[in-house]
């Protein structure tokens, strides 16, 4: 009876070895057997919106999951309320509307990073939350909210350089940052 357990820690021991690959023997794992797909749907280009053309953001990595049209893109422009002036030369006057593509309720591009890119290429913070508020009080600025039919639209007022070349608007919210540009209409 005591020869017995001997013998099954024995029968174990070569039953172990039985299953375990010989040295310098390369087997596949289980992962390696069934890959993991590493390609996602979401597009990585960059986007370009221009003037009077609709585009739908929704396949693009990181941006609202709506269809976005820039309406107008005006140089020169005023300050309503006269609360502010233009530190780097001009304001520009953005007006954008946006049909969402899915359940979101608010239209995150409205609260993303504006910058403006001068001809040097150099890129500057618009400063268009605080500038829009301080003189889109009309109610036109650029809504954060969807209406009950998933639109929105508004006007944006970005501190901009008289030789500006392209506006930006970037989610700092992913990693890395996901930019749009907006192409100046021509001159």
């Amino acid at each position: 009876m005591r020869a017995f357990p001997v013998l099954v820690g024995a029968a174990l021991l070569v039953a172990g070895c039985a299953r375990a690959p010989l040295p310098g023997t390369v087997t596949p794992s289980a992962a390696e057997s069934s890959p993991v797909p590493t390609v996602t749907w979401l597009s990585e280009k960059p986007v370009h919106l221009t003037v009077g053309s609709a585009t739908d953001l929704s396949g693009t990595r990181g941006l609202s999951k709506a269809v976005v049209t820039v309406d107008a893109v005006t140089e020169q422009a005023e300050c309503p309320t006269k609360a502010a002036t233009p530190t780097h030369g001009q304001f520009v006057a953005v007006r954008l509307s946006a049909q969402r593509t899915d359940e979101a309720q608010n239209f995150s591009m409205a609260v993303y990073d504006w910058y403006t890119v001068d001809a040097a290429g150099k890129e500057t913070p618009a400063t268009a939350g605080l500038v829009t508020g301080l003189c889109v009080t009309d109610g036109t600025a650029l809504r954060l909210a969807y209406d009950a039919s998933g639109r929105t639209a508004g006007t944006l007022l970005l501190d901009a350089p008289t030789d500006v070349t392209a506006i930006l608007a970037r989610n700092p919210n992913t990693n890395p940052p996901v930019t749009v540009t907006i192409d100046m209409p021509a001159r």
